[in-house]
């Protein structure tokens, strides 16, 4: 009996331990698939924050391009703009060069007698566009390059993948310029000698059409949200050259500014902002607010001007001679035209470029100096080739002579 009940007590025993271990086994399986849900779900959550940035990201970086139109165009360019070529120095048949300049932030344009050439960053030329112009000229925003033959009929618009909007005319094209927004403004002269203005919408559909009165155009632009137009217009006033500018709401034909400048020769005009305008002339320059209402003014110190032009950032740059004695100044105004750089050269200047952060002077001596604008940070680049244009972007100059684009580093002095 005694060992019966042991043996009871025993059995017993074993299954209460093994009640207790499949309990435990239980809960650390229960435990462990706890575990492994909580990180899957982590993970999802990981993945699905990492999905909303990318889509975040596209969506701020492609911000100008969110309707089905602009989008389409945006991606034709991209795909357009791949591959890769043979690098730099990039040969091409010599003709004259007429523009060079950067595009859509890493391709580099060259304009010829013949031919618009684009160069993606690998110096694979995205587009060789034939154009047929006896006097080409070209105007280019963040991602759309204008090209127009002035004198004649002929006006197109251009980017990596090639021809994607035409302007039919009968009548001469005078001026032309193309806004960040798509939009852009081609001034006409007809068989009657008259002269207007029309604006276009990104897709190529007339907004408004402005007539003017006397005088001649001889400028026109629009702001890069493309609300506003700007003209500017040459005329005789007591016997006194006069500059006549104007602004228009785009959306409604209508005036909204008026000014005029005496005694000058404009260079050009370009809006630093959405609502403020430089006006650049041979001896002064003047910045409006959209209403044509003067806001900062400055003397040039010199009418001989070899270069006054605005870069990127909104700065106006202009290259000089005092003398005409072969010694130039490169001084640098902001927005306000408080001067933020100056720079003196002992060299011969032939060109001189801006990236908005720093400026690129080209010398004559197959060199450029690249200079930090509000900065002492000196660099230098030689050629191989014997260039007559140059851009930069940072410490890489790109430089152009006829038949040849030659990539150089700068390096520090």
């Amino acid at each position: 009996m005694k060992a019966d009940k042991e043996l009871k007590l025993r059995t017993k025993r074993k299954k209460i331990l093994d009640k207790f271990e499949r309990l435990d086994s239980d809960e650390e399986t229960k435990f462990s698939k706890s575990k492994r849900a909580k990180r899957a779900g982590l993970i999802g959550r990981i993945f699905i924050v990492f999905v909303l940035a990318l889509v975040f990201l596209f969506i701020v970086f492609n911000i100008n391009y969110l309707t089905p139109s602009k989008m389409k165009e945006h991606m034709s360019a991209v795909f357009a703009d791949m591959g890769s070529g043979d690098g730099f120095p990039y040969r091409f048949s010599a003709d004259d060069i007429l523009d060079f300049f950067d595009f859509s932030s890493s391709d580099t344009a060259v304009l010829t007698n013949n031919d618009l050439l684009i160069l993606n960053s690998s110096a694979n030329p995205v587009l060789s566009y034939k154009h047929s112009m006896s006097y080409p000229i070209v105007k280019s925003s963040r991602d759309r390059i204008l090209l127009y033959d002035q004198g004649s009929s002929k006006a197109v618009m251009l980017n990596q993948s090639g021809q994607i909007l035409s302007f039919p005319s009968d009548d001469r094209v005078i001026c032309a310029h193309v806004s960040d927004s798509g939009k852009s403004a081609i001034a006409y002269r007809n068989d009657k000698n008259k002269e207007y203005v029309n604006v276009y919408a990104f897709s190529g559909k007339k907004l408004m059409s402005w007539e003017k009165g006397s005088g001649y155009i001889v400028d026109v632009c629009i702001n890069p949200g493309g609300s506003l137009l700007s003209v500017a217009i040459i005329d005789t006033e007591d016997a006194v050259e006069t500059i006549n500018i104007y602004t228009f709401n785009i959306s409604n034909a209508k005036q909204k500014g008026h000014t005029q400048i005496k005694s000058s020769v404009l260079y050009g005009l370009r809006f630093l902002s959405n609502n403020d305008i430089c006006v650049l002339c041979n001896n002064k320059v003047g910045i409006y607010n959209s209403k044509c209402v003067l806001k900062a003014d400055l003397d040039l110190p010199s009418a001989n001007n070899l270069q006054l032009f605005t870069d990127t950032k909104g700065h106006i740059i202009n290259a000089y001679t005092l003398y005409n004695n072969g010694k130039y100044c490169i001084d640098v105004y902001n927005r306000s035209l408080k001067k933020v750089y100056s720079k003196e050269c002992d060299k011969d200047l032939l060109k001189v470029s801006s990236d908005g952060n720093t400026i690129c002077a080209l010398f004559s001596d197959k060199s450029a100096d690249i200079n930090m604008i509000g900065g002492k940070v000196s660099y230098r680049a030689k050629f191989d080739i014997d260039p007559i244009t140059v851009l930069n972007r940072s410490k890489t100059v790109y430089a152009c002579a006829n038949g040849t684009v030659e990539k150089v580093k700068a390096v520090k002095q």
